[in-house]
């Protein structure tokens, strides 16, 4: 945040400045890929180099039927004509240089921008950005040349190899050369630079359209046209989910996009600041509701350890009264008993109650209310826990187990959505056919059900409960796409017009939009079909029955506004919403509604505090504490990841976040915040909020296990803040609440647990921040100078690998009857020899060595003629280890010139070198091998071979030194830790 401008209107954007991180770790994983290729490649083409594989004899490969071998006598020398027609082949070698010189400095370049992405804060680049503009320029215009360049010249060389069938004619060939692995891992690298070539044309074809919207004379990007838009996507969203989804349950038929999600849109883009622009992106989103997530957890756990020091003071304060109790005359009476107080607080009818938490009228912090707890000694407590425990297994069966019941056992077809019994059936014999007892309810009836979800209807169900002789009007919540639609249209909405139609005062009082036109349908329903005038009537055995509306989440919202509906003709009502939506009426009415409805909330379910308000407050805090937070977003990323204990949420909070008062109010950000602040405010100030209606009951996890629950009334005024906990969806949950209700005990004892927070030093110093700056020389000056020792060993280390004259060995020959003469002398390499030419091609001799000199060509050990041993063996793999092992080395010096390390890592650098030329000295095993001893010829001769150092092995010396110098650099740096 915000995103990177890198020129006038070309941006990063959708990712932030310091999310660059995300494109180094993809590009990283990418590269990792064609490195996985390269190193065989690499590989390969060395291995057929040392071995002389890849050399073409009269411009024939091995391939080609035409290549000739040099015959046994040609093995040490070799005639002035045939020099000219020895040649080594070079594309294969520019392709795999030019690939590891992109690989090494494309992987310079993400570190490059991974540290300077960590620079800076989220709402504070602190001049990230002058760091990360040059670099994606260089990226742009000089990096990306290299997989163009290796695409062409890839393309271009295998066109070439094939229209001239790889150089052998019009013969056909020994085999394919496109079958070997060499051509296997070059083609894969080629398709991988072309993929990475197709970021052109995309960013071509995003800077058009952005350039033609500029330029459309319309009014298609006004607000209005935006949010017509954005209603049009959120409905075609939901269509084709519930298309993917394939199932019927889940609605999205009535789904037209004619304005269902108007309003919804609306809000929204006034709560994302459509109008005020504060480039917040997805990372910013996640890491800021985890730090608040974090930041609400720590607030409560402060309030609860002074809500427990104040517990335990109020806890002293009874234990004193509980010895003397005062009397009806005023005289106390010494040595009361405990158990005479409590009986004395159940003869006066008083409740018990419980200090518990509640969120100011801001919702920003925690405050200690006495609250009244439900308890065993107050009959009302009693009869409504009763009530509410035994009616919610109709708001959990309704969504499914009426319709599968109706299906199994009523005769009713798996396409029908209305279940009625006809006119003809008697209520005895509605009682004998009818009956829940499949499902566990042995004395409820089901009399109606509709079945059918839609924008209007919703699926709910009619019972007889002859137990507590009263007709239940059960109403399912949220489950279909129509559904969402209707709890997304929480807009407030008149009820002067419906209060006239079902007679109540509705003038001036507002309600969910959504839900009310939910309670209307069901209303009209009722009255259609003749429900509850046939259960009322003056013949109706159940005329008497009280009249019950039950609920779960929208169906609880539902409930609540069609009791309201009902009410003016069953004055004697009762409302049970379960889990109900946290705006429905206005605050007066839900005054009003504490006669009729009772709601019950579980924890932190997110449903009962989801209202505009507290999404409002919830976006304010969000920005409040993106701003606080003090490092770079990739640490807070690592940080929020891992798991918090209450024990360490102090001290990670406080590592993370600074005080409010540190805030700069000075950046951009603030100033934008303070713009959309004020906008909102005005905004808000015409808007009438809406709360949970009815009496309230809150259960309270005291334990943290959902193994103890302590309900209490609790306040419509406490739910205005949403809670962002591992519980705030899985509290919402229906089946596990009606076990709870069921199981609860009054008047158990429970005690909050209250965990102890580490405390931190606000002073602690920050850690260093690290950034990659190419040749910076974090570590001073002896960095670059290792580097360059560390490079100059590596080139002269493979130099003296790949060449032919390690060694020169003079041979003095044995014949099996002791004649001893001189043989001839040559220069020898670790895997190929020096081939010998005429001086004079006029007058040439070869079996007279003195006619012969040294070429410019290596030839391969012929295989079978000698048998390498261990100590020639050994003597190649320690130089191809040391090559190797050098190169990881060389990649520690360079990011050492450019970034500091830590200790670790130079250790590791200290580490590696001392390998590389431990094994560089190794290699010198070569010399104790069979090239330098005694030979068995194929005549029966024996040759004894004396080497002495060439120019090579000179060089495999010189390579020893510098890798010991660059051991000693290494370790100053590592001494100045």
């Amino acid at each position: 945040m915000p995103a990177l401008t890198i020129f006038r209107t070309f941006t990063t954007r959708p990712f932030a400045g310091d999310d660059l991180q995300l494109i180094c770790f993809v590009l990283g994983t990418y590269r990792l890929i064609q490195l996985f290729c390269l190193i065989p490649l690499a590989v390969i083409t060395l291995v057929n180099r040392f071995k002389g594989n890849d050399l073409l004899y009269n411009g024939y490969g091995r391939w080609c039927p035409q290549y000739e071998l040099l015959s046994d006598n040609e093995f040490i020398s070799l005639s002035y004509e045939d020099r000219q027609k020895v040649t080594r082949p070079s594309s294969q070698y520019i392709f795999t240089v030019l690939a590891a010189i992109f690989m090494v400095v494309d992987i310079a370049w993400m570190f490059a921008v991974w540290s300077a992405a960590s620079v800076g804060t989220p709402t504070q680049p602190k001049g990230r950005d002058k760091i990360l503009r040059p670099l994606i320029i260089f990226k742009m215009f000089v990096i990306n040349f290299f997989p163009v360049a290796l695409v062409v010249y890839g393309i271009i060389k295998t066109y070439n190899s094939r229209a001239n069938n790889y150089g052998c004619g019009n013969v056909p060939l020994l085999y394919d050369p496109d079958a070997t692995p060499a051509f296997v891992l070059f083609s894969i690298l080629l398709v991988t630079y072309a993929l990475e070539l197709l970021v052109f044309p995309t960013i071509a074809t995003n800077k058009i359209v952005k350039f033609t919207r500029g330029h459309i004379a319309s009014e298609r990007y006004s607000t209005q046209k935006r949010g017509e838009r954005l209603e049009m996507c959120l409905g075609g969203l939901m269509k084709c989910f519930s298309v993917l989804l394939n199932n019927p349950n889940l609605g999205g038929k009535e789904l037209k996009n004619k304005g269902e999600l108007k309003d919804f849109a609306s809000n929204l883009m006034g709560f994302a600041n459509n109008d005020t622009k504060l480039d917040i992106v997805l990372s910013d989103m996640y890491i800021g509701a985890k730090m608040l997530a974090r930041v609400q957890a720590e607030r409560r756990l402060l309030a609860i350890q002074r809500l427990q020091q104040t517990s335990n003071q109020k806890k002293t304060e009874r234990e004193d009264k509980d010895n003397i109790v005062e009397a009806p005359t005023g005289d106390a009476i010494e040595g009361a008993t405990k158990k005479d107080y409590r009986n004395t607080l159940k003869k006066d009818g008083k409740r018990r109650s419980v200090l518990t938490l509640q969120t100011s009228e801001q919702g920003k912090e925690y405050v200690v209310v006495e609250k009244d707890v439900l308890c065993s000694d107050n009959k009302n407590d009693v009869d409504v826990l009763k009530e509410v425990a035994h009616y919610s297994i109709y708001a959990e069966y309704v969504y499914w187990h009426f319709r599968l019941v109706a299906i199994e056992h009523f005769a009713l077809g798996k396409e029908e959505t209305r279940f009625l019994p006809s006119s003809d059936t008697t209520w005895d014999l509605i009682r004998e056919k009818f009956s829940l007892t499949s499902i566990g309810l042995d004395e409820s009836l089901l009399v109606y059900a509709s079945f059918h979800s839609g924008l209007a209807s919703t699926p709910y169900a009619v019972i007889v409960d002859e137990v507590k002789e009263t007709v239940v009007i059960a109403i399912r919540g949220t489950i279909s796409m129509e559904d969402w639609v209707i709890d997304l249209q929480y807009v407030p909405s008149p009820l002067d017009k419906v209060g006239d139609i079902c007679g109540f005062d509705g003038k001036g009082r507002l309600c969910h939009k959504g839900v009310l036109t939910r309670a209307k349908w069901l209303y009209n329903d009722l009255k259609k079909y003749r429900i509850l005038k046939q259960l009322y009537a003056e013949d109706s055995p159940y005329k008497e029955h009280n009249l019950v509306v039950v609920g779960h989440s929208l169906g609880g919202g539902c409930a609540q506004v069609l009791s309201l509906l009902l009410r003016p003709s069953f004055p004697g009502l009762k409302c049970y919403a379960y889990e109900p939506p946290g705006c429905i009426f206005d605050d007066e009415f839900c005054s009003k509604s504490k006669e009729w409805i009772t709601s019950i909330v579980r924890g932190d379910d997110v449903v009962p505090r989801l209202t505009q308000p507290n999404l409002e407050t919830l976006r304010d805090e969000f920005f409040d504490v993106t701003a606080q937070i003090k490092v770079p977003k990739i640490k807070a990323f690592y940080d929020v990841r891992n798991p918090c204990p209450d024990s360490h949420l102090v001290s990670r909070n406080a590592n993370m976040l600074c005080k409010k008062a540190q805030i700069d109010r000075d950046t951009s950000f603030s100033e934008k915040l303070r713009v959309l602040r004020n906008e909102r405010a005005d905004k808000n100030r015409e808007s009438t909020k809406l709360y949970i209606a009815g009496k309230i009951i809150h259960l309270v996890d005291t334990t943290g296990d959902e193994t103890k629950y302590v309900p209490y009334w609790a306040s419509r005024y406490e739910f205005n803040q949403v809670v962002l906990s591992n519980k705030m969806l899985s509290d919402h949950s229906v089946p596990p609440l009606v076990q709870i209700l069921k199981n609860l005990k009054l008047d158990e004892t429970h005690e909050v647990l209250v965990q102890e927070h580490v405390v931190v030093n606000d002073e602690e110093d920050e850690e260093e921040v690290r950034v990659f700056l190419c040749f910076s020389n974090p570590h001073g000056k002896i960095s670059f100078i290792v580097l360059v020792f560390c490079f100059a060993a590596w080139i002269t280390n493979i130099w003296s690998n790949q060449g032919c004259k390690f060694v020169s060995r003079t041979t003095i020959i044995t014949s099996p009857n002791g004649t001893i003469s001189p043989g001839p002398g040559m220069s020898a390499g670790m895997w190929a020899y020096n081939l010998r030419e005429c001086i004079d091609p006029n007058s040439c001799d070869f079996d007279n060595f003195n006619d012969l000199q040294e070429s410019e060509f290596c030839q391969p050990y012929p295989l079978g003629l000698i048998e390498i041993d261990a100590n020639t063996k050994a003597g190649r793999a320690f130089a191809s280890l040391a090559n190797f092992i050098g190169f990881i080395g060389l990649g520690l010096v360079l990011f050492s010139t450019s970034m500091k390390l830590r200790k670790q890592s130079c250790v590791a650098l200290f580490v590696v070198l001392f390998i590389s030329c431990l094994f560089g000295g190794l290699q010198f095993l070569f010399l104790h091998g069979v090239m330098c001893g005694r030979i068995e010829l194929v005549d029966g001769d024996m040759a004894d071979a004396t080497c002495t150092l060439s120019e090579n092995g000179y060089a495999a010396v010189a390579a020893v030194v510098l890798w010991f110098v660059s051991l000693v650099g290494s370790g100053v740096i590592l001494y100045t830790y």
